[in-house]
């Protein structure tokens, strides 16, 4: 379902003017889309977002095709990146009534090469080796309730319940890189690395990557 106004349903159908920040650099319109990801605190900083308009990748129906393009998106951004640490703030729906640490209504997985040390607010309450996996298991309990989910190429994906901190994750990276105070993806957008991102991904998915 497309939502008039949302920045990733006008990236990944195409349906108006899209600024060169939005623009994909994966994409297969029926399942989804990998766009720059704004406030890029390090290069290489994208998006995986899917084509419905749900407000968590838990909500999303992985059987729909999503579960391969996520796959196939994380082997591309591997193969291009190296390592990659994944994060979720997991929305839900408007009549929730306790804050969420979500930001934006439309489900997206934040992805960043490298391994910070990102780490859940309390005990992981689902896990797995796999992203994939642990997204289906956790879709009946979780598909309409707030979540935090962190992961990686080289870690255990953990999911817990929110605690309702803006941008969570992004703050624990903004630390790590030693700008704490440029969490804020909308007060320090990164313009510079997400050029950065958008050249070394493109270079990639034309073949030319050095």
């Amino acid at each position: 379902m497309h939502h008039e106004g949302c920045f990733l349903c006008g990236a990944i159908l195409g349906d108006r003017d899209i600024p060169w920040t939005d623009r994909p650099l994966f994409l297969d319109p029926r399942f989804g889309a990998v766009v720059p990801g704004a406030g890029a605190l390090v290069a290489g900083y994208v998006l995986i977002a899917p084509t419905t308009h749900s407000p968590s990748l838990c909500a999303v129906p992985l059987r729909s095709g999503f579960a391969e393009f996520l796959s196939t998106a994380l082997d591309f951004l591997q193969e291009a990146l190296g390592p990659l640490t994944y994060w979720e703030h997991g929305g839900t729906s408007a009549d929730f009534r306790s804050p969420t640490s979500a930001c934006v209504d439309h489900a997206h997985l934040h992805v960043v090469p490298g391994s910070p040390p990102l780490t859940l607010p309390s005990p992981s309450i689902v896990e797995s080796d796999d992203l994939v996996a642990l997204l289906d298991a956790a879709h009946a309990d979780w598909s309409a309730r707030p979540y935090l989910l962190v992961g990686g190429t080289d870690r255990k994906c953990s999911l817990s319940s929110d605690i309702g901190v803006p941008q969570y994750f992004r703050r624990q990276l903004a630390q790590w890189t030693g700008e704490p105070h440029s969490w804020d993806y909308a007060a320090v957008p990164g313009e510079t690395r997400m050029r950065e991102t958008v050249v070394r991904l493109l270079r990639r998915s034309q073949g030319t990557m050095t």
